[in-house]
């Protein structure tokens, strides 16, 4: 949880907000079941009893708490998962929006699912629906329904049914909730709550506002909505930072610091190893470790450089020019300060996913659109590169990249060899939009397979020194370096 954000401290603001307003909606934008440490070993269950929670009651239903679907949750896609994410669903004291979700027969079911929400706050009706990307297609889904159609659907239904002002909680990109606001009058909702991007941002469409919270609840979003004159309605929105200044409910806390607790010694035990397994100190830092998603995300940083240099230097001997690793994959979201341990834990919580990682070989005229892509919708997207073997300049307000120089490929070379995680080009994920690049570009390697969190820890546990992870200007940023 670090120091700042966390399910206690919006239980804690959601308390501070009741005791001024008598009617408080809470919404969740999905990606919570999914990916975490503790949700590698209980697949959600922890989650589903902390947001329980935020009501302050462990046992009562909740009918002013609504989430969506985030791609995250259908980390388990397979049809044998269905049993358990039914299990998981009808242990939720809140309701899961599916307006766009199309489900195979006999897969996801429960009473807490609902395509809309009607909501009556002493004569003033709210209505409720949601939209989820397509970009995971678990095998328990038939199809998605577009964003316009189940705009076109379902605004006009709940106006129908009298709602004076229609929600649209969203998970997908910031572009599609701002085309969601250009659809004809009678398909746009009057706001949008959403996800998917990972940190804050608030924009308008026409005077409607779309409205996005820090992930790992660092922020939240309070729109004070008032209808005291039906004519006008009025929304004034409020990023609240969630910083560790912000109090947290010391009953949640106490739930969550127990429930990280047993995850970590089943963990341990797991392994045959002692119920602190997790606290083994692996190195010391130096200097702070980047690793905060607003930064390991849009940025070149120290933790980045570190990894793709130790991924470089693994693939040598098999003629590596370049390491590009997805900074989605490297999930920590928090810094390691200096003159502090790295433990166990701290990578367990880096690389949730497996991090295997291949040698491709490519012609050097795709390393521009590579580049491109990268630094494409630069709002902390995981699939910015964290590099090594090249220096190029980056101009966000540009949108543009320029000066590409390969440190470790010949001029004359006609084609490149990179390193990536198996992600990027497996047949069986959308590449992280690398489309470019597939696994027919797969060479022979006997590094193929190494485990990025392998080989990390392996570094650390040799490592004789404090580690002195620097910034060397290889991805240079007009916006805040002075780029030659």
């Amino acid at each position: 949880m670090g120091e700042t954000g966390g399910l206690a401290r919006v239980r804690a603001l959601r308390e501070q907000i009741l005791a001024e307003y008598p009617h408080v909606l809470l919404l969740h934008a999905g990606d919570f079941l999914h990916p975490s440490f503790i949700s590698k070993q209980d697949n959600g269950l922890a989650m589903i009893q902390t947001l329980n929670r935020l009501d302050g009651d462990l046992h009562a239903f909740d009918d002013y708490m609504l989430v969506t679907w985030g791609n995250h949750e259908f980390d388990k896609g397979r049809e044998r998962h269905v049993p358990m994410m039914n299990a998981l669903l009808k242990q939720s004291e809140f309701a899961w929006l599916d307006s766009n979700i199309n489900w195979h027969p006999d897969g996801i079911d429960s009473e807490h699912l609902t395509a809309y929400r009607l909501l009556d706050f002493e004569g003033f009706k709210i209505g409720i629906y949601s939209v989820t990307t397509d970009m995971v297609h678990p095998e328990y889904v038939e199809s998605f329904d577009s964003y316009a159609e189940t705009s076109a659907h379902y605004v006009p239904w709940l106006r129908n049914q009298g709602a004076d002002f229609v929600i649209a909680l969203t998970h997908h990109w910031m572009p599609d909730d701002l085309a969601m606001m250009a659809l004809p009058e009678n398909h746009r909702p009057d706001i949008i709550f959403g996800g998917h991007e990972h940190h804050a941002l608030t924009e308008q469409v026409d005077g409607r506002w779309v409205l996005k919270a820090d992930a790992d609840g660092a922020s939240a979003i309070v729109a004070e909505i008032d209808f005291n004159d039906a004519d006008q309605i009025r929304v004034q929105p409020q990023v609240v930072a969630l910083d560790k200044d912000f109090p947290q409910d010391p009953d949640l806390l106490e739930m969550i610091d127990h429930l990280t607790e047993i995850n970590d010694q089943v963990y341990c035990q797991k392994l045959q190893a002692d119920n602190h397994c997790l606290e083994e100190v692996l190195a010391v830092t130096e200097t702070q470790l980047w690793a905060e998603e607003t930064e390991i995300r849009r940025f070149e940083t120290n933790l980045g450089n570190l990894l793709a240099d130790l991924v470089l230097d693994t693939f040598d001997s098999c003629g590596a020019n370049l390491a590009l690793l997805n900074s989605g994959s490297i999930r920590l979201n928090q810094n390691i300060p200096a003159n502090a341990n790295i433990t166990v834990k701290h990578l367990e919580e880096m690389f949730p996913y497996p991090s295997d990682l291949r040698l491709i070989e490519f012609d050097r005229s795709l390393l521009t659109p590579i580049l491109n892509h990268s630094i494409s919708s630069w709002t902390a997207n995981g699939h910015w590169l964290q590099v090594a073997g090249l220096r190029f300049v980056h101009d966000p307000e540009q949108q543009s990249i320029r000066d590409i120089h390969l440190t470790h490929t010949p001029d004359t070379a006609e084609t490149i060899r990179a390193v990536v995680p198996f992600y990027l080009i497996s047949d069986d994920t959308d590449h992280d939009g690398y489309d470019m690049i597939n696994e027919t570009m797969i060479l022979d390697c006997d590094a193929n397979g190494t485990q990025l969190k392998q080989l990390f820890k392996h570094s650390l546990m040799q490592s004789k020194q404090a580690i002195n992870a620097k910034r060397d200007g290889r991805i240079c940023n007009v916006m805040r370096d002075s780029c030659q």
